[in-house]
């Protein structure tokens, strides 16, 4: 079928990269994708095949190009493949993995080509998902991981438990208290948020004490919420967090919870400076809250909440 175009120019020329054998072959029988870039390519020849034996790039010389003109764009593909299609995508290594999500995170509006050809920055491309591993050098490969991590495809709640495990373990004391139910609480503190939860004497004007508030919106949830309790730091001139909890809902429960991580949480820094715990260090904690709240807070205490 021939197209005539009305004043075409060529709007991209695009070469194939052709496919990666091993010196054994059809033995060994791995064909895999060669890199995007010469350097790419030059690393993969030293690495060799899976089975210790040499690969040699069987290049391709097939040519695609797109063709833009007044009626819009017309694809052209000039040839035939006489190399085999590759025999299996390797899977990335939990290694891989982390790299290729945090490249990802870290520029969330890079789609799969930008991903690819390296990462934009001042200075022109960047770092490119096709140097973690072999298996980013496909578009639409990177398509799919990135789409799995940006909807949280293929994650199951096994996935989610196992990673909260090895976070809890990689951050030791960094999450003070959690729930998981109907009523889900999670509360986060670092070592300074806890030092300032306990002062030694009084500050002047209406300092002293705790603002609680959650906030709508910070969450994809729209019921979740971020429940957040801040003291007022003398020395940074401001208020700072004093406990972070993320919540499923805004029940008495929900804050019954939080306001246990927060007591808790006095209670630790009061000990290690060596205070008598007594009830003054809670009061203008509790009395923001009313009779509800408290006898909530109460029966979380009664049943280990």
């Amino acid at each position: 079928m021939w197209v005539t175009l009305e004043n075409p120019r060529v709007a991209r020329d695009i070469p194939y990269m052709g496919v990666m054998l091993c010196d054994n072959h059809p033995t060994c029988g791995i064909i895999t994708w060669p890199q995007t870039t010469a350097k790419g390519i030059n690393v993969q020849l030293q690495k060799g095949c899976e089975c210790s034996v040499n690969l040699i790039h069987q290049q391709c010389p097939i040519r695609s190009f797109l063709w833009q003109w007044s009626g819009g764009i017309y694809y052209q593909n000039c040839g035939d493949h006489e190399h085999k299609r590759p025999t299996h995508l390797l899977h990335l290594l939990p290694k891989e993995e982390a790299c290729f999500q945090a490249l990802v995170r870290s520029h969330p509006t890079s789609g799969p080509c930008a991903l690819i050809t390296g990462v934009p920055t001042f200075e022109g491309p960047g770092e490119s998902v096709a140097e973690i591993s072999d298996v980013l050098i496909i578009v639409d490969h990177v398509g799919k991981e990135r789409s799995k991590l940006k909807h949280g495809i293929g994650e199951s709640g096994d996935n989610f438990l196992e990673n909260f495990a090895k976070f809890e373990v990689e951050h030791p004391n960094f999450i003070i208290l959690s729930h998981l139910g109907k009523y889900t609480v999670i509360s986060t503190q670092t070592a300074f948020m806890q030092s300032q939860l306990v002062k030694d004497y009084n500050l002047d004007g209406p300092l002293n004490g705790m603002v609680s508030d959650a906030a709508h919106g910070f969450w994809k949830d729209r019921k979740a919420l971020l429940m957040v309790s801040s003291t007022y730091s003398p020395v940074l001139h401001c208020w700072v967090p004093g406990v972070v909890s993320y919540t499923n809902g805004a029940s008495a429960n929900h804050f019954a919870a939080h306001l246990l991580a927060v007591l808790q949480s006095i209670t630790c820094e009061a000990e290690g400076q060596n205070i008598s715990i007594t009830d003054d260090l809670f009061k203008n904690v509790s009395s923001h809250f009313d009779n509800d709240f408290m006898n909530s807070y109460t029966s979380s205490i009664d049943y280990g909440f």
